[in-house]
This record gives C-alpha cells, sequence and structure tokens, in this order.
C-alpha cells in the first residue's frame, strides 16, 4: 500500500510504500522517526501507533520539541 506523508517540521511531502496491514509504528520506522516524540495526525485527529493504515491515507507527521 502506499501512503502520503507530510512532515510539517521539514516542509517535505513524500509517499511511502508499506506492506498491508501496516501500522503507524511502522511508518514511522519506515522514515526514520521514533514513536517517542512524534505525533501523527489523520484526518485532523492524532492517531496512536497501532492504528492500522489504509492504502491512500494522507498523514501529518509533527516532532515534539524537547529540551532545557
Amino acid at each position: 500500500m502506499k501512503v502520503t506523508v507530510q512532515l510539517v517540521r521539514e516542509g517535505k511531502e513524500m509517499i511511502v510504500e508499506l506492506p498491508d496491514k501496516a501500522t503507524v509504528k511502522d511508518l514511522l520506522k519506515k522514515i526514520g522517526y521514533r514513536v517517542q516524540g512524534s505525533v501523527v495526525v489523520k484526518d485532523g485527529l492524532p492517531v496512536v501507533e497501532n492504528e492500522r493504515l489504509n492504502d491512500g491515507d494522507t498523514l501529518q507527521v509533527f516532532l515534539a520539541a524537547s529540551g532545557g
């Protein structure tokens, strides 16, 4: 399946190919992001790491800022 990913911090958009039944966690791993510190939004709502993705989904990925 293919999903569209908008990397908000980087201002990039990419098409990512994933196996059927892939989850948000699988997507983050594929693009080199960690679950901790990332927020994934689908249809305007945050999604959890074990949510399954569907072919044609569009997702926005935000990195949480941290530091002291």
